[in-house]
């Protein structure tokens, strides 16, 4: 057997040592640490797809949140514009005659619609996530 390696020992080109790989054995470490790497890339690149994909779930979420509450402020706006225009004919309250009082009084009530959109509005706003 020591002849084997004596024999292995002379065939191997000249400046190469015992101890250093040859071209072959460098190639398939090299192909090995490529594959490797290979590896690692396509992992990496299907984590990050998942995450784009979440978070991309997540804006739409968040955008559908936002489209309601601005449904809900486009409905308080038009609340607003009809309260507006129903406080600028009122009289003042020394000027109502007492026939007309009522009539002044259901006009005012029409207005409680407040009582309903700001519960709606601080709900659909509740429920935005912080991104």
């Amino acid at each position: 057997m020591d002849k084997v390696l004596k024999a292995d020992r002379r065939l191997k080109p000249l400046g190469l040592c015992d101890d250093e790989p040859t071209p072959e054995e460098r190639a398939q470490r090299i192909d090995k640490a490529v594959r490797k790497q290979s590896t690692e890339v396509k992992e990496n690149w299907e984590q990050l797809k998942t995450r784009a994909s979440n978070w991309q779930k997540q804006v739409e979420k968040a955008l559908e949140k936002l489209q309601e509450l601005q449904k809900a402020l486009d409905d308080l706006e038009a609340n607003v514009i009809t309260a507006e225009g129903v406080h600028t004919d009122w009289q003042p309250v020394g000027d109502l005659l007492i026939d007309s009082l009522q009539d002044h009084i259901d006009k005012t009530t029409q207005l409680s619609w407040s009582k309903s959109v700001f519960p709606r509005m601080r709900r659909l706003s509740d429920r935005l996530p912080l991104l």
